[in-house]
């Protein structure tokens, strides 16, 4: 009897305990459950779940000079998911993408048991009227909410920014004539208007008509060997980039953001055979740079294309990304040897 009595007076006990842990937290118990479909937000939902869930800017500087960039970070706090967020594409929202160019940066991800996560980016602003990071809108899912009433509104303030024009780039100093004088100098006279001798001028003629042809000959002999010697050099180097790069991807592969390692690797590449400006990272960018480098534009797009797959596939869930992203660089890569 003794021991029934104890054996209920424990339970009892744990069935207090579990209904004052659920009126406490009660969305500890439901915050497992999968956020539903219905109801959603048709766009700014990232997937995130929590009770009071709030989302800032933070940036690194608020003067920036206009071919410059500033690193803005977003940091979403009190999220019960934070691993599971998606990471927002900037891109997409006109309100940024208008001021700014922007690139993601490689952030990693939240700790196990955090209640926050951070996503920085590179944005670079269009144009000196850029005077603010935007409002950024962030729906999150509240399971403790009434049903009807759980997608909640968190908002990002915008931050003040002022753009800067660029330093002037100095001018060259004058280069100084240091030739003598009397080459400067002004010939008068009546012996400028003297023709010579037929000889000395049938003479001078003759010796034109025969060097001309002689010194072009030469010139082009020279030219054609200095001419191959600088195409077996320049093929060694395109292939020795080529081998280099593709070691670069199926290293990439193994790593665990794949994706931005793979690009990174295309990226290297590019930049060991064209002359890219430092400033093209998006692929819209790359894509105009190598058109500008009289690349045809079929390879151009190629390019361009394959970048915008990388950034895509950040964001993807299927297993094959990595294998597939391998594929077409080998493939852009020969094909850009080939070219």
């Amino acid at each position: 009897m003794k021991d029934e009595f104890r054996t209920r007076t424990i339970r009892s006990r744990r069935a207090w305990l579990f209904c004052l842990l659920f009126i406490l937290h009660p969305s500890s118990f439901i915050l497992g459950q999968d956020i539903p479909l219905v109801g959603q937000p048709g766009s700014d939902f990232y997937g995130a779940a929590g009770n009071g869930v709030k989302v800032a800017w933070s940036v690194n500087a608020t003067e920036v000079l206009e071919d410059g960039e500033i690193v803005a970070t977003l940091t979403i706090t009190n999220a019960s998911n934070p691993r599971k967020i998606t990471r927002p594409d900037l891109k997409k929202l006109a309100a940024f993408n208008d001021l700014f160019s922007i690139t993601d940066n490689v952030d990693p991800p939240a700790a196990e048991g955090a209640s926050e996560v951070r996503f920085s980016y590179r944005l670079r602003p269009r144009n000196r009227q850029t005077d603010k990071v935007p409002t950024f809108e962030f729906y999150y899912f509240n399971p403790a909410a009434p049903v009807g009433k759980q997608f909640k509104l968190a908002t990002a303030r915008p931050i003040a920014i002022t753009v800067k024009a660029s330093a002037p780039k100095l001018k060259p100093p004058p280069m100084p004539l240091t030739e003598p004088d009397q080459l400067f100098a002004i010939a008068t006279g009546t012996s400028l208007l003297s023709r010579g001798s037929i000889f000395s001028e049938g003479l001078a003629w003759l010796l034109v008509a025969i060097a001309g042809p002689l010194l072009a000959l030469s010139w082009y002999v020279a030219w054609r060997r200095v001419y191959l010697d600088a195409q077996r050099l320049a093929k060694i180097r395109r292939s020795r980039a080529a081998r280099r790069a593709l070691d670069a991807i199926r290293r990439a592969a193994h790593e665990p953001d794949s994706h931005a390692a793979i690009a990174a690797a295309v990226l290297n590449y590019l930049r060991s055979r064209f002359p890219l400006p430092p400033g093209a990272v998006t692929p819209t960018e790359i894509g105009a740079a190598l058109t500008e480098l009289e690349m045809p534009t079929a390879d151009a797009d190629a390019v361009a294309g394959f970048f915008r797959k990388c950034d895509a596939a950040r964001f993807s869930s299927a297993s094959d990304n990595a294998v597939s992203l391998v594929s077409d660089a080998g493939a852009l890569i020969a094909r850009l040897e080939a070219a």
